[in-house]
């Protein structure tokens, strides 16, 4: 269960906070954030964006002494102004080739999942074990537009055969809604994302997780390499490793927590 309330803790930085916000970020950073996203990233009833990875966010910038602007934006768009130097950072992003061209990226500081998600009681209907069972079942998987979700199903939402099993999604929202209408036969996303924004939706107990393992790995903070210099992406990383070593940190993210290596000296640098 992931707590959204917490406020992170992080022992006293290794670097000068004033030298770090003076010479690398005296203008507050852009920062893109999803309004949808919950339980990581998503707005309260009185429209203030809250969430895990918000509270984060804020911990590691509040850290190291650097402002920050948080602005809702959908994730194909907020790629593209990264791009363009006209948003300076995007959370929850994994590295990709194509990203890699234009941006930084921080230290991890979570991991992320895909599964695919199904209508209560239709997930044991579609026995799949590898990917291409999908075109095999004759199914419709929903994706949010320019969201990763793996090298496996990267590779198979762009083959001539499996591109025609994949309708792009604006929202998490949006997906769910196409999956409650049936007008798509399952969701590749975060199980605790779609689980939690469908509840919020009244839409509790509507869904189910398939087992099959889409992908894991870390996720990371993804910065403009127009408008952030390498030292402050430096800077962020290490303010993230030693949010991790918080109590709270563990507590909030639970089983998507990174690890800290037990190398017995606590002030030893955490592997990545």
């Amino acid at each position: 269960m992931l707590l959204l309330s917490l406020v992170f803790i992080a022992p006293v930085a290794p670097f000068s906070t004033a030298a770090t916000q003076n010479a690398l970020c005296s203008e507050p950073l852009r920062v893109r954030a999803s309004g949808d996203y919950f339980p990581f990233s998503h707005k309260a009833p009185g429209g203030k964006l809250i969430g895990t990875d918000v509270e984060l966010v804020r911990a590691v910038f509040d850290l190291i002494d650097c402002p920050i602007e948080l602005e809702i934006m959908p994730f194909k768009r907020a790629i593209v102004e990264l791009s363009q130097g006209n948003i300076d950072m995007v959370p929850f992003a994994s590295i990709t080739e194509h990203r890699s061209k234009f941006a930084h990226y921080s230290a991890p500081y979570r991991n992320e999942l895909a599964r695919l998600i199904f209508r209560k009681g239709e997930a044991e209907t579609h026995p799949i074990s590898e990917i291409n069972d999908i075109i095999d079942h004759q199914l419709i998987v929903g994706h949010e537009r320019a969201s990763y979700r793996g090298m496996l199903f990267d590779n198979f939402m762009r083959s001539d055969a499996g591109q025609h099993h994949v309708f792009h999604t604006t929202t998490t929202t949006e997906g769910i809604r196409m999956l409650e209408t049936g007008r798509i036969d399952a969701l590749v996303e975060m199980p605790s994302a779609v689980m939690g924004v469908a509840n919020r939706m009244g839409l509790e107990g509507a869904f189910e997780v398939h087992p099959f393992p889409v992908w894991e790995e870390p996720v990371h903070f993804m910065f403009s390499q127009q408008t952030v210099p390498v030292q402050l992406v430096d800077a962020v990383s290490a303010a993230i490793r030693e949010v991790r070593r918080t109590e709270d940190y563990k507590v909030a993210f639970g089983h998507l927590a990174l690890p800290i290596p037990n190398t017995g000296d606590p002030s030893a640098p955490l592997m990545d």
